[in-house]
């Protein structure tokens, strides 16, 4: 009976440590600076609610996602959630469920369906790098 019970809770905690993994990872906040001088360069901070625990450490790479809903103008009804990369991040700073990253790249607006994209924002959609 302890055999099952012990079987069973490795069972349950790998099947939540795999879900964890392959949760919604996103932006929950970007903090920017100030430059207090001419020349002085702008640092704009992303923070994702995923870090060590996920394998993230500094110098990782992340992709970021934005999902935009479609929406079917013919039958007037709202389509299917579509998500598409539009920047690569670098984490500068990492710690368990929290990374920090800034914005190495944006993807050329002839790669993304709405066109190009001057910011991250707050709710985009965060993986490790070159999964897609």
């Amino acid at each position: 009976m302890k055999l099952l019970l012990w079987i069973m809770s490795i069972a349950v905690y790998a099947l939540c440590a795999t879900a964890a993994l392959a949760g919604d990872f996103k932006v929950f906040g970007i903090r920017t600076d100030f430059p207090m001088s001419d020349g002085q360069p702008l640092f704009r901070d992303v923070y994702v609610n995923m870090g060590t625990n996920q394998g993230i450490k500094t110098g990782s790479s992340l992709d970021a996602f934005r999902v935009v809903t479609t929406v079917d103008e013919l039958n007037q009804k709202t389509g299917r959630n579509i998500s598409f990369k539009i920047a690569k991040l670098k984490v500068i700073h990492a710690e368990t469920d929290v990374a920090v990253a800034r914005v190495i790249s944006f993807l050329p607006p002839e790669s993304t369906p709405i066109g190009s994209f001057t910011n991250v924002m707050v709710g985009d959609e965060v993986e490790v790098g070159n999964k897609k």
